[in-house]
């Protein structure tokens, strides 16, 4: 039998899979769902000698939230269920008053497919949340810039912001927001200063007019978010939660304070439990958002207050759980329907009660400071946000893609690819505009010509209760790489992605059935990257090594006709007669090339023909 315990967090060889540096000792319970990261509200009991198992999962989340105790003894498991709150020990109960907990629990008979284990209980959930729950495109078919990644942090003004912001809106179509991050405060000092700044947002209005830098926006910060609309983007700001204790709102008021210093020594959440600290938020949020025209919101460092499960308010009439409702409704309310809404820190990890409120979740770390750990560490944590399948209701977000100039070039791929292949590709960053002859330009624009984020990615050949099979290797998902339609003639019928987080080369092989295709018809497989193409013969398989650290996305298509095998540009729709090939863009005008398995005739883009240059099996417009 093993017993979790807060001393495994000090081990960081116990959890080779995840690292066990990331699980603060003070939040190590023996007890599955207790800390205060957020995780997919569901538990799988099963047996790996069946395919049978039990799903227990959460319908409600308003005051009560369900952590689990599992036990093996004497060869027998035993789950306790515990229905608990947040933030308290115990509520302060007036008489009459109700307390509403609901939950699911069902059979499965799947269990040992890492994709179908909670499909019965997501199926119901969906019944549950409202009819509309997460069906908004925002961050689905567009994306942000954001300041912060790509090794810039701190270090932007206006002047730069802006002059990137027209680079974007000119190269970039599907980057609709820019997004103003950490830094804008007077008092923050840049990353690497001595001594260096705790992040600071929520209790920057506390400090009136000299709250906001005047050295990076010596016009006030409204005229920035105005002169970013006339470029044509939207803005959006990061709003951390913490106030740290050097600032002029925690020395005046350390009252409103929770002491949350089993976990950070530099700065603390404000105590929601307490009418005059509402009172204020309320103020602060006018003045981030409302007065200084912000139309979308990054909140970091905002879960500590709502998702502990130590007891911390000063007043206990409410959960925690309340309160979140509480505070991301007030927020909700302040952005227009179409405006985004992003979590930040402690870690999301797919929990869809979430989603009635925020429109995507950063589910890992961040992998812009070109560290390859966290890049292989967000990809572990990832795998198990996807395989949920509940994108529709809850937009993933694996951090931003960008030039990443503190990797190399096998490392960066892999991170470009895996945002990619997975459907969360929701920022990007850097300072794009002073590398325009970039090679890793080139790719950003060919992974960003389609953003399609929250489909549905599948594991290949992929056994979690085998144990020399921890890691997944292929993922893939029903539709081409640029574009949203699926099962289309001329088009790739599916995109595989290869993945090694390994120091050592790894080979994979794949046949048709591993992603859903006809094992009796034949296919051409097309590298998106390198070019090369190959053919996949009926009841064959086909191998491919990655080497350390490496990644591959491959298109593949059926063996018929005319095909289009790969393109940098989004495609609509195809219409294939003969040899002569209709496509629809929604940005036709640009530099595109179409890679076929055989080159068409004739080639109309949105009704007009279209002149184009032949390169090999390429046709190049523009």
């Amino acid at each position: 039998m093993y017993t979790l315990s807060p001393e495994d967090a000090k081990d960081s060889e116990y959890d080779e899979t995840a690292g066990n540096r990331w699980a603060d000792p003070g939040v190590v319970h023996p007890r599955i769902g207790r800390s205060p990261y957020q995780p997919f509200p569901a538990i799988l009991l099963g047996n790996y000698e069946t395919s049978n198992g039990i799903v227990h999962g959460t319908l409600r989340q308003k005051e009560c939230y369900h952590n689990y105790l599992v036990r093996h003894e004497n060869g027998n498991v035993t789950l306790e269920l515990f229905s608990s709150f947040k933030a308290v020990d115990a509520l302060d109960f007036a008489t009459g008053r109700q307390l509403n907990d609901q939950w699911y629990i069902g059979e499965i008979d799947d269990a040992k497919d890492y994709d179908r284990i909670f499909d019965r209980y997501t199926a119901h959930l969906r019944k549950v949340l409202p009819a509309s729950y997460g069906s908004t495109d925002i961050n689905r078919t567009c994306m942000t810039w954001g300041s912060w990644n790509d090794g810039i942090f701190r270090e932007f003004t206006e002047e730069m912001l802006l002059n990137e912001a027209k680079y974007i809106k000119k190269n970039f179509p599907l980057v609709h927001w820019l997004q103003l991050d950490d830094g804008y405060a007077a008092s923050a000092k840049p990353v690497g200063h001595v001594p260096n700044t705790p992040a600071h947002g929520l209790g920057v209005p506390y400090e009136g007019e000299n709250a906001i830098s005047k050295e990076k926006f010596p016009h006030g910060i409204r005229h920035f978010t105005d002169e970013l609309r006339k470029i044509g983007l939207r803005p959006a700001i990061w709003i951390g939660g913490f106030c740290p204790h050097y600032t002029p709102i925690y020395k005046e008021h350390p009252d409103w304070f929770i002491d949350y210093s089993y976990r950070v020594g530099t700065s603390s959440p404000l105590d929601v439990s307490q009418e005059v600290v509402r009172d204020y938020i309320k103020f602060a949020l006018d003045k981030l958002i409302t007065e200084y025209g912000f139309e979308g919101v990054k909140h970091d460092f905002w879960s500590y207050a709502f998702e502990d499960s130590h007891n911390m308010y000063k007043n206990k009439d409410q959960s925690g759980y309340f309160y979140r409702d509480w505070w991301l409704k007030e927020i909700r309310k302040r952005l227009d329907d179409d405006g985004y809404f992003q979590t930040g820190c402690d870690i999301v990890m797919g929990n869809p009660f979430l989603g009635e409120f925020f429109t995507n979740y950063r589910y890992g770390i961040d992998i812009g400071g070109g560290t390859w750990d966290f890049v292989k560490t967000n990809f572990l944590w990832g795998i198990a946000c996807f395989a949920t399948h509940t994108g529709d209701l809850f937009v993933p977000n694996s951090d931003s893609v960008g030039l990443f100039p503190d990797l190399n070039d096998v490392d960066a791929l892999f991170a470009l690819n895996y945002c990619w292949v997975t459907h969360s590709m929701v920022e990007l960053a850097g300072k794009l505009s002073l590398e325009p002859n970039h090679p890793r330009l080139k790719l950003l624009r060919k992974a960003l010509c389609n953003v399609n984020n929250g489909q549905d990615v599948y594991l290949a050949n992929y056994d979690f209760r085998n144990d020399n099979a921890l890691i997944p290797s292929t993922l893939y998902f029903n539709t081409p790489h640029f574009s949203t339609l699926e099962n289309t003639d001329g088009m790739p019928k599916k995109t595989v992605g290869f993945f090694n987080i390994f120091e050592e080369a790894l080979e994979v092989e794949i046949k048709a059935a591993d992603i859903g295709l006809d094992p009796d018809k034949s296919y051409i497989i097309t590298d998106v990257w390198n070019e090369e193409i190959y053919k996949l013969a009926p009841g064959a398989s086909i191998k491919t090594t990655l080497v350390p650290h490496g990644s591959k996305v491959w298109a593949v298509n059926e063996d018929c006709g005319i095909q289009l095998l790969d393109a940098d540009a989004k495609v609509d729709a195809i219409a294939i007669n003969g040899n002569n090939v209709s496509l629809e863009l929604p940005f036709p005008e640009g530099n595109y090339t179409f890679t076929w398995n055989q080159v068409p005739s004739s080639l109309i883009i949105n009704g007009k023909e279209t002149k184009f240059t032949v390169n090999g099996n390429k046709t190049v417009i523009g």
